[in-house]
């Protein structure tokens, strides 16, 4: 459970209109359908807002700092600020968040205050988990004392706790663990239940947990009803809105459901909250109902936030909405192949103005030559005429290799397009597949409420064996169009720096990054995306490979690009 922060005079609209959306509720479909494509304006608008919202944050957070300084000889205003910049980092930038807990703690430890010391350790154990690191959270959450915490802490202690075995359950998706750690976060929400007053937010937090995790949506609903119209902060609204936004949808209510997700989409960005959960459900909504472009505009924003967070595990869901992209990929790649269509069409239109013109000029040579005895006095002027018709001549010849060059480069070209669009309407045709299987299958087994047979389908499919057969799949296609591109690359080095691969590997991270770049895809966070790296660490690689070779820097990729494609 997100530990609560104080809520300024800035957020009460973003909170108002949070709860404004329970409205939907006595409207018809049309008014529904209205209120979120408004919302979905308000979000668009305020997602160019970013940079604006993270520089107040950091704005923010340069002032807490200040007062630390001021203040640092005072152990209790110390304790105080190092908790205002663990509330202030914990969404937005997980390191710094994990540091200053760190700081929250010892300076608990020399205060000797037993109540700040085990609050100190349910805050850490809320960053470590938060991070996807179960097993360090809960053996934090493990040491914590729950005697020395007062009501509502040791409800968030026990809160915290339910989530922890919900997200390991989760994250483990073996039948056996998943039961197991299932069954212990209910049983801690049953606690949170039985020690807290009917009503009170701790007690309607857990229900509704336990409601969606036994799959009681009813439930749910009237418990996050009930919630969202109680003061809290700006994080746990976006926390409870996201969650009634997939009761709505478990309930087929999807008119409120994406409602309650764009509220709590924009107030995430207002906010600077960088866990991009609600931006993440809003690229796959999107995404199953046909609108890839403003999916494909979701995605990259959540994927955005969640490297700026800095808790990988999160880019776990995110890539599960990679279809978009390469929806958007196989589009660049169709209005590639229709530039060079018309490209190749207008070369052709000139190579038969050539051929005229040379038809032409070979006519009135003859001509002349057939007069020459004719016009024998004039024959100072018809051989200036001759001198003028051979260096046209000589015009056209170059013109001639030039354009046989450049059909080369276009045959070449096409090679690699034929290739390349086959590999990826083979791609996304089996992804398609797949996901129609996917679709139908779990349509199958809601109608007939089998949803115990769910997980173990999805247990099937592992992103990582994915990953890694697309890597392949690319290796083979590339190394057929150019499958000299190995020897001709270790030609850049000297013998102790030539790349030497293991049995059984078609390309290596650095082959594959300068394939890409010998394909045209030079731009590193576009790369960067291809093969799942981080923009830094393709620089790195790039930097690396350019330093072992003997040639220049600036050079190097010239050199990568002038590798020849050979086709049997």
């Amino acid at each position: 459970m997100a530990i609560h922060i104080g809520c300024k005079l800035k957020n009460i609209k973003w909170l108002w209109l949070a709860f404004s959306f329970l409205g939907i509720l006595w409207t018809d479909s049309s008014k529904a359908t209205t209120k979120a494509d408004s919302l979905q304006q308000v979000l668009n608008r305020e997602l160019g807002n970013k940079a604006l919202y993270d520089q107040s944050r950091m704005t923010e957070i340069k002032k807490i700092k200040k007062g630390l300084l001021a203040n640092f000889s005072s152990l209790s205003s110390r304790y105080d600020n190092y908790e205002k910049l663990f509330n202030a980092y914990k969404s937005f930038i997980h390191d710094s968040a994990y540091v200053y807990c760190k700081k929250l703690n010892e300076s608990a430890y020399l205060l000797k205050d037993l109540n700040k010391i085990n609050y100190s350790k349910v805050q850490m154990g809320f960053v470590l988990v938060s991070a996807g690191l179960f097993k360090e959270g809960l053996d934090t959450l493990n040491a914590v004392d729950p005697k020395h915490l007062n009501a509502r802490q040791r409800a968030d202690f026990l809160f915290l706790k339910a989530r922890s075995y919900f997200d390991m359950a989760d994250f483990n998706r073996i039948s056996d663990y998943y039961v197991k750690y299932n069954l212990t976060g209910l049983q801690y929400c049953d606690s949170v239940i039985k020690n807290s007053g009917q009503n009170s937010y701790q007690s309607l937090s857990a229900i509704g947990l336990k409601s969606i995790r036994k799959a009681d949506f009813r439930s749910a609903l009237a418990a996050y009803t009930k919630i969202l119209k109680i003061h809290q902060s700006y994080q746990d609204s976006a926390v409870n809105l996201s969650s009634l936004s997939y009761t709505y949808f478990r309930l087929k209510q999807p008119q409120p459901a994406l409602s309650a997700l764009l509220n709590a989409a924009i107030i995430d960005n207002a906010h600077s909250i960088k866990e991009s959960v609600a931006l993440t459900e809003l690229a796959n909504y999107y995404f199953k109902e046909g609108n890839t472009q403003l999916a494909y505009n979701y995605i990259n924003n959540a994927i955005t936030d969640a490297n700026f967070y800095g808790a990988r595990h999160r880019e776990a869901r995110i890539s599960s909405i990679l279809p978009v992209i390469e929806s958007e990929r196989i589009n660049s790649i169709e209005k590639q192949k229709r530039s060079l269509v018309i490209f190749a069409s207008i070369i052709s239109f000139l190579i038969i103005i050539v051929i005229v013109f040379s038809v032409i000029t070979l006519k009135q040579l003859k001509k002349l030559r057939m007069a020459d005895q004719v016009i024998f006095d004039k024959n100072i002027d018809l051989n200036a005429t001759n001198e003028a018709l051979t260096q046209a001549n000589q015009a056209l010849d170059v013109a001639n290799r030039s354009l046989t060059s450049m059909n080369g480069k276009l045959d070449e070209a096409n090679m690699i397009k034929d290739e390349y669009i086959g590999y990826f309407f083979n791609v996304h045709s089996s992804y398609i597949e797949k996901i129609d299987r996917l679709k139908r299958f779990i349509e199958k087994v809601m109608k007939e409420k089998r949803y115990d047979e769910v997980l173990p389908f999805l247990n099937k499919l592992n992103i990582g064996l994915e990953r890694e057969s697309l890597s392949n799949s690319f290796d083979r296609v590339f190394l057929n169009l150019f499958p000299n591109f190995i020897e001709d690359f270790n030609t850049l080095f000297d013998a102790e720096h030539q790349v030497h691969l293991h049995d059984n590997q078609l390309l290596n991270t650095e082959l594959r990054i300068f394939a890409l770049i010998r394909l045209g895809i030079d731009d590193n966070e576009t790369i960067a995306k291809i093969l799942n790296y981080s923009v830094n660490t393709i620089y790195t690689y790039k930097t690396k490979v350019k330093n072992r070779s003997f040639l220049p820097n600036d050079e190097f990729e010239d050199r990568v690009i002038a590798i020849k494609a050979v086709k049997e």
